[in-house]
């Protein structure tokens, strides 16, 4: 049965894939460029249009690990812009043969026209309105923008996700249910400038669009967004913030709540409705930027209250408090700069935890041009991470504290040498990371510290001719201690490139090689066989090579290694078309089952490109 499908599956790939070319091949020899003259005393050009469409048929094999993607895949994308007297408009589609209604759809399409200070798309459209209301996700549906002058107008309406039902076939991710997005902004004012602007987001789900629940249940969500923008001094400060309220529902089937005794209500509950479940949250930020000349400085506060939630966005983190400020200053026309950063964040905002994690960030880096072929870098980073109860007198409270601050120097030194037409660059990176632990537990001696040290570096060198061969060589070095581990990390990289036939052929690749290992101290346990098997492994080893020996005690060392193969070559075609080709090859060796399994993995990508 399973033989059977599989030829089932590659039978619908060859034939999805073939109807796939035959389209493109078809479109591409229809599609063609049109630019007509200007009109008499204007610069409008009647009719203008053009684009691109592309093809991209990906193929893939790995052997000794299970499959990272499909065995084949194929891609159609088409972009196109054109104008008829000054109306501008475009159309964008993408359509992938991997795409199944196990998950969320691949494919997308979009078409926009503009005249003048309106835009209407229609299609798989991205608005977005303001961080904490709408923004990174798609709407399959329309958006309108006009933005005449002093007033702004922006609505979107349409699918955000399509009913998904659960399943146990492969490349089955998420259940979903089918949900529906309504969203609307007006502004007042200038962009970037002084600007008033008031939005609203509701999105709920369909709950008969699939029958099998599960562990998930239909949401519904509103939100309301004012913004308020202040400029002075012809922006040289700028004073930005926004204020998000959601009331968000987690299941719209429990039970309805009877608010109408609460002034104002019957303006929400049109469109929401209040429920057993139903909550309140808001989040918000502000931001100020001074601009002084070669003296800037910016400056956050955001706030993110528990349980905070937006359907309208792909993804946010709630109960969060963050403050940032990043002075930045230019001197000696541009020949120094130095730059700051200052972030302090927290949660537990309500203190409904046990416990708060706080962090806080300092850093410092300046690029100083030392002379006209040689550039520094210096920077230095301290970073603190703290778990702290919020009652340290309850019993076991020293044992959660955890505390450790971080500090990492860097610097890297650029040398860049040009003689005539050739040019020679030089750059050596390096990097000294450590951990102090500063944990009650550690400070009251009850636990040892958790010691870490990592020193990184590398040197990269390239060169390039005026043949048209340029030659990159870099190499790595990393060594991590942390209590009694060590890991170490070492590549090697070189690449190679050429043009050839007066450059319609360049061609690049890049071989590589590194090695991770790990070495640490195992103790022995008597009553473990493959423990004391590899012990007395060990002792032997140690013995024939003369070194000491500490009973009850091995060192273990694991390590894999990695052959790493990049080739990518692009032609262009008589027609002016580029053909691409890109193979990845990847050959692991580990040193045992414990580092890991032993594989080969190969990727090729093939792209066409039709300009018209």
């Amino acid at each position: 049965m399973s033989f059977k499908f599989r030829q089932l599956k590659q039978k619908v790939f060859a034939s999805r894939f073939t109807v796939t070319i035959a389209i493109f091949l078809i479109a591409s020899c229809c599609l063609k460029s049109q630019v007509t003259e200007p009109l008499p005393d204007t610069d409008v050009r009647p009719v203008t249009f053009s684009g691109t469409l592309g093809i991209i048929s990906e193929g893939y094999t790995v052997s000794g690990i299970d499959a990272r993607r499909p065995p084949g895949m194929g891609r159609v994308m088409l972009n196109t812009n054109f104008s008829l007297f000054g109306l501008r408009s475009g159309f964008n589609m993408s359509y992938s043969t991997d795409d199944n209604a196990l998950r969320q759809s691949m494919n997308s399409f979009y078409f926009h026209g503009t005249w003048r200070w309106l835009t209407l798309s229609v299609g798989d459209v991205n608005p977005g309105f303001t961080k904490y209301s709408l923004g990174g996700v798609t709407v399959r549906g329309g958006l309108i923008e006009a933005d005449p002058g002093f007033v702004s107008l922006s609505a979107t309406a349409g699918r955000t996700r399509r009913a998904v039902e659960f399943s146990d076939k492969p490349g089955f991710r998420d259940p979903s249910f089918e949900q529906w997005l309504y969203a609307a902004r007006l502004g007042f004012g200038r962009q970037g400038r002084t600007q008033f602007a008031l939005s609203g987001v509701y999105v709920h789900d369909a709950e008969k669009s699939i029958e099998n629940w599960g562990t998930i249940s239909p949401a519904e969500n509103l939100s309301i967004t004012p913004e308020f923008n202040l400029s002075f001094l012809d922006g040289a400060f700028f004073i930005q913030s926004n204020l998000t309220v959601s009331l968000f529902t987690r299941d719209i089937t429990s039970e309805e709540l009877d608010v109408s005794d609460i002034p104002g209500s019957e303006y929400i509950t049109g469109l929401f409705t209040p429920r057993s479940g139903s909550r309140v949250d808001y989040a918000g930020e502000v931001t100020a930027n001074i601009n002084a000349g070669p003296f800037r400085v910016t400056g956050g506060y955001e706030r993110i209250q528990p349980g905070f939630m937006s359907l309208g966005l792909g993804h946010i983190r709630s109960d969060q408090e963050l403050i940032r400020v990043r002075p930045q200053v230019r001197m000696l026309n541009g020949r120094v700069s130095l730059g700051g950063n200052f972030t302090s964040g927290r949660n537990n905002l309500l203190e409904t935890r046990i416990s708060t994690t706080s962090r806080q960030q300092i850093g410092a880096n300046a690029n100083l041009r030392l002379a006209q072929s040689l550039n520094m870098t210096l920077s230095y980073m301290q970073m603190g991470n703290e778990n702290k109860p919020v009652d340290m007198t309850v019993e076991g409270a020293n044992e959660m504290h955890q505390k450790q601050l971080s500090r990492n120097f860097m610097v890297v030194p650029t040398i860049v040498i040009r003689s005539g037409s050739m040019a020679h660059s030089l750059t050596l990176n390096g990097s000294y990371q450590v951990l102090d632990d500063r944990s009650t537990a550690v400070l009251d001696g009850t636990r040892p510290p958790v010691e870490f040290t990592n020193i990184s570096t590398g040197l990269t060198y390239g060169t390039s001719l005026p043949s048209g061969l340029s030659l990159n060589l870099s190499g790595n070095l990393l060594r991590n201690e942390m209590g009694e581990s060590t890991n170490t990390g070492y590549s090697v990289n070189s690449s190679v490139g050429y043009g050839f036939f007066e450059r319609r052929l360049t061609t690049n690749l890049t071989l590589g090689w590194s090695q991770n290992g790990i070495e640490y101290v195992q103790r022995v346990d008597e009553n473990d066989p493959v423990a004391m098997a590899n012990y007395i492994k060990w002792i032997t080893r140690q013995r024939l090579k003369g070194n000491d020996i500490i009973e009850g005690e091995y060192i273990v060392s694991q390590w894999s290694r990695q052959l790493m193969m990049n080739l990518s070559a692009s032609y262009r075609l008589p027609n002016g078309n580029p053909l691409r080709l890109m193979v990845r090859g990847l050959i692991n060796t580990p040193s045992d089952e414990d580092a890991g399994q032993a594989y080969e993995e190969v990727h090729a990508t093939l792209r066409y490109e039709h300009r018209f």
